[in-house]
């Protein structure tokens, strides 16, 4: 495979460098210089998908690379800095669990308490703080059930209303709790738990998260804000979502996005739970360590915080734990939080992966990314030695149409891929993904003629002609498939 330089050492001096701890003990990474490797890679993101966010690699409690690239604002008048603030998503859902697991430790609750000991409005009586976390309550949403077409857009609501709508709606549970997961069926379930804390707390979500975790952890560009506030610029220093529309294939500033009535913004944007926080990436990692010692949680609340307890994804093996997703992939086990731009923090990409047994935990929190964008992938790539190719410029050429015949079939990866000839050029689909049309730049390499998804498939030939391998790449990321049909 021709891919043994495609990540040299990083000798441009004509770039800005990056922030490199020299100190750090390279020896416990194998000798290769992977800060100037990572640097490297983010370098080219940044060149040419326009790539602008905070990065922050760490092994055990060392930070061995940390940038920033880009700017705050759509308008591109104000560069980042490490203390630029970036809406996490769904990666609130790691503080919301944390939160509800320091009350347990302090005996406030338990988990398999059920709601209704805290909610005495609501009508779900078999439904646990446990199934909460995990997302198996079979709650109806919210929205859809109790708000839709009744909330208007005089005010925003909270998570109050939240209850109240539930309360009002009592809609039956969609199955018995505890017994399976349906991503269309959990945005009742981390509100809720913020409702709990408030109860039992007597604080607000916002001043138990300041008082019991930002401060104690010294975390100290991390806020809860609702996200129609942070549009309207209530913190200097807060980053602007901006959002690629592939379809017009450019980048468009968040305030231009009207998928949604506006009503579905005042009824969601400011209910806090599984949104809400906001973040950098060098607080993360000081919230990172402090859940890998007792600074936190017990040690015991930690390992059930961590624990597997519901399948998400069958085809990639992830589960559901405690505010957090656990999986296996070809580098290990990991623990991760994530959201990849979802409706409620749009433009938005943000990333959290530790790999506990060699504890590299590696931060990606953009807010100007192509949705198909895995820089944590690829990074977790480069520190497990595994081939990447950078972001490059892709250039289309003529060839022979003849040639697309030998590649047409079906290739296994995680799931089967197939590859047919459309038009006189190559497409590709995997379930779950949108099929692609594939353009050539040599005759045994092609690219995606859809720019929002960095796919490859180089095609690997004796002098024959005749097919050898296939090279599947996602985001830089090579996998070899096999061709089975």
């Amino acid at each position: 495979m021709c891919y043994k330089k495609i990540v040299p050492q990083y000798k441009n001096k004509g770039m800005k460098t990056a922030f490199l701890v020299v100190m750090f003990p390279l020896a416990l990474l194998a000798q290769k210089n992977y800060p100037a490797l990572v640097n490297q890679y983010m370098h080219a993101a940044a060149a040419v998908n326009q790539f602008s966010g905070s990065i922050l690699v760490a092994k055990h409690d060392s930070i061995i690379y940390k940038e920033v690239f880009g700017t705050i604002d759509y308008a591109n008048t104000k560069p980042l800095d490490d203390n630029s603030m970036f809406e996490l998503g769904n990666i609130t859902e790691e503080f919301t669990a944390a939160a509800i697991l320091l009350l347990k430790d302090k005996g406030k609750l338990k988990l398999t308490d059920t709601i209704t000991k805290y909610l005495p409005q609501l009508p779900y009586n078999t439904v646990t703080i446990k199934d909460l976390l995990t997302h198996t309550s079979g709650l109806p949403d919210y929205y859809d059930e109790g708000m839709k077409n009744k909330w208007g857009t005089e005010k925003l609501a909270g998570n109050s209303d939240v209850v109240k709508s539930l309360a009002d709606a009592n809609v039956p549970l969609a199955w018995k709790p505890g017994t399976k997961y349906d991503e269309y069926h959990y945005y009742s379930e981390y509100p809720l738990l913020v409702s709990i804390i408030e109860q039992l707390s007597g604080l607000s979500y916002k001043k138990f998260l300041q008082q019991n975790i930002f401060s104690p952890l010294d975390l100290k560009n991390t806020d809860v804000f609702a996200e129609m506030e942070i549009n309207k610029k209530l913190h200097f220093n807060h980053t602007e979502s901006v959002f690629f529309d592939e379809s017009k294939q450019q980048f468009f500033p968040p305030d231009s996005f009207h998928a949604f009535s506006p009503e579905f913004g005042y009824a969601t944007n400011a209910v806090m739970g599984s949104i809400g926080v906001s973040s950098t990436a060098y607080d993360l990692f000081l919230l990172n360590r402090a859940l890998k010692s007792t600074r936190l949680l017990s040690s015991s609340t930690q390992k059930e915080m961590f624990s597997p307890y519901v399948l998400k994804d069958s085809i990639s093996k992830i589960f559901f734990g405690y505010g957090v997703l656990t999986g296996e992939n070809e580098l290990g086990n990991y623990i991760q939080q994530r959201d990849d731009g979802n409706m409620i923090t749009l433009g938005y990409i943000t990333t959290v992966i530790n790999y506990p047994l060699q504890d590299l935990t590696i931060i990606v929190l953009a807010n100007k990314a192509k949705s198909s964008s895995n820089i944590a992938g690829a990074l977790a790539y480069i520190l497990f030695d595994k081939e990447v190719v950078l972001p490059y410029v892709h250039k289309e050429i003529s060839i022979d149409p003849s040639l697309l015949d030998k590649y047409a079939g079906k290739y296994k990866l995680s799931r089967v891929a197939s590859v047919y000839k459309k038009d006189g050029t190559l497409w590709t689909t995997i379930p779950g993904e949108p099929d692609l049309k594939l353009l050539p730049e040599s005759p045994t390499k092609f690219f995606s003629a859809n720019k929002e998804y960095d796919w490859q498939i180089e095609f690997k030939t004796d002098k024959n002609g005749n097919l050898m391998k296939t090279y599947f790449i996602f985001s830089g990321l090579i996998k070899e498939a096999k061709k089975i049909k």
